[in-house]
């Protein structure tokens, strides 16, 4: 039983070890194409999420300019948080519900939410009616509207193809799930990293992306 035991540990160091050596190293990822990423007038969203983004302009830095709709009864995405960015929300019509630590805000018409980084927030829609975000300012880097881009299709057809997705596309993804610590994160992609591209998962996939030839 003990002999089992070791030979068990032994394939999943010998796994970890070499998965990540040929994920990281032999095999490592290209670095995204800015010229595939996401321009004004491009519209992408996400039906399970409740969430359809149209860029209307990207400045010389590369931030995005975009019109967030979120549909009634969208639930959005688990609490979680940015690093890099401080997300704006301008509500143009509807009623705006986010989740926060302390609690949940609501802000309807003419009001702004601001959300610093590193602040755990859940945008929802509970209501009956069609919340728009108006895209006054700078709403995320174009990078993250890339990442955005990828990981939709992935979140709409469900399963643990989300999970495999989001443990290779960090380089670009500064979204962070508020219920798992940092470690966790570091765990989960260190071990389904290597599986991620085994089974064709990739950081950035240009094929995937609104602008595929650049």
């Amino acid at each position: 039983m003990r002999f089992k035991s070791l030979s068990v540990l032994a394939v999943l160091l010998t796994y970890l070890i070499v998965g990540n050596f040929l994920h990281l190293v032999v095999f490592a990822a290209s670095p995204p194409d800015p010229n595939t990423f996401p321009v004004a007038g491009d519209v992408f969203g996400s039906e399970a999420e409740g969430f359809y983004q149209e860029i209307t302009s990207v400045d010389a830095n590369r931030w995005v300019y975009a019109r967030l709709t979120i549909v009634p009864g969208a639930s959005g995405l688990p609490l979680h948080y940015h690093k890099q960015f401080e997300e704006h929300f301008i509500v143009e019509s509807g009623t705006l519900s986010v989740q926060m630590s302390e609690g949940v805000v609501t802000i309807g018409p003419g009001e702004t939410l601001k959300v610093a980084p590193f602040t755990a927030h859940r945008p929802f829609n509970p209501g009956d009616k069609p919340v728009v975000i108006a895209g006054e300012g700078p709403v995320m880097p174009q990078s993250f509207a890339a990442c955005l881009v990828q990981l939709y299709p992935v979140l709409d057809t469900g399963g643990p193809g989300i999970l495999f997705q989001m443990s290779v596309i960090d380089p670009i993804c500064d979204t962070h799930m508020a219920d798992i610590p940092e470690a966790g994160m570091v765990v989960m992609r260190a071990v389904l990293g290597p599986l991620a591209r085994l089974l064709g998962y990739r950081s950035y996939d240009p094929a995937k992306s609104l602008h595929p030839n650049g």
